[in-house]
């Protein structure tokens, strides 16, 4: 069965969510006040825009090699998308949005895509 649309998806998530945690890491510090408002984190963490920056960056390499493995094992693979994109949600909120959105459909549909039948 054909898994384009997961790893397009998948592709396009991971990319924005790259990009988006370089943004955190090279621009955190100018744009203080806005990055403290999506954060759900508390503490030294939370506090610490590079941290949420690299934090971001690991999950979306991660949600990239996921997604790039998606066609050996749709379920596993599934399931460690749709994880990543919940979870990333708590952890940077409003920043994550798009490539959340994108990540979670992706993992989604790699869970519960039915095959087609063979006759």
């Amino acid at each position: 069965m054909s898994r384009t649309a997961e790893l397009v998806l998948g592709l396009i998530g991971s990319i924005v969510g790259l990009v988006a945690g370089f943004w955190i890491i090279a621009y955190g510090n100018d744009v203080t006040d806005y990055i403290q408002t999506f954060t759900y984190l508390n503490g030294a963490v939370g506090d610490s825009i590079a941290t949420l920056g690299w934090i971001t960056v690991i999950a979306s390499a991660l949600a990239l090699i996921a997604t790039l493995l998606i066609k050996k094992s749709p379920r596993g693979w599934g399931v460690v998308l749709t994880l990543i994109g919940i979870v990333m949600f708590f952890v940077v909120g409003q920043i994550w949005i798009i490539s959340g959105i994108l990540i979670i459909l992706a993992g989604l549909m790699a869970l519960f895509r039915v095959p087609s039948p063979k006759y």
